[in-house]
């Protein structure tokens, strides 16, 4: 009996969590301003989408699309990016990247800080990672 008991909380659990791991993240220093922008690698092992993205010092957090349409840059609000299963999402300098609204501390006294992101599964479940920036 315990080892059913076992296997079905295996199998239960593995329909629930799912592994995202995230690499670079980093924060551009605010100087005092009131926007920054933000930089980070995720990688899922399932497809998943972003619903938001929180934090303490900003009430304010989207994805942006960058490109550069002559010689002028266009960004854009991305809503609901997608992340495909095992194929990292890359918001860098230059490209896609975290556009970050209405900061309330000064980040140049910061070393890191925390974001929240809150992502839906195919199923519709919601699944939330902590995740620490540099300020650089």
């Amino acid at each position: 009996m315990n080892k059913f008991l076992l296997i079905l909380i295996l199998i239960i659990t593995s329909n629930v969590y799912s592994e995202v791991k995230f690499n670079n993240a980093v924060i551009k220093n605010n100087f005092g301003k009131k926007v920054t922008a933000g930089f980070i690698e995720i990688l899922a092992d399932e497809d998943l989408a972003i619903k938001k993205i929180q934090s303490a010092f900003s009430p304010k957090i989207e994805i942006h699309s960058m490109e550069m349409e002559n010689d002028v840059m266009k960004m854009r609000k991305i809503d609901s990016p997608k992340i495909s299963k095992n194929k990292p999402f890359i918001l860098k300098k230059g490209g896609n990247h975290l556009m970050i609204y209405d900061i309330t501390q000064n980040l140049d006294e910061q070393k890191k800080v925390m974001l929240n992101f809150v992502f839906i599964k195919n199923d519709g479940t919601e699944i939330s990672s902590d995740v620490e920036f540099l300020v650089q």
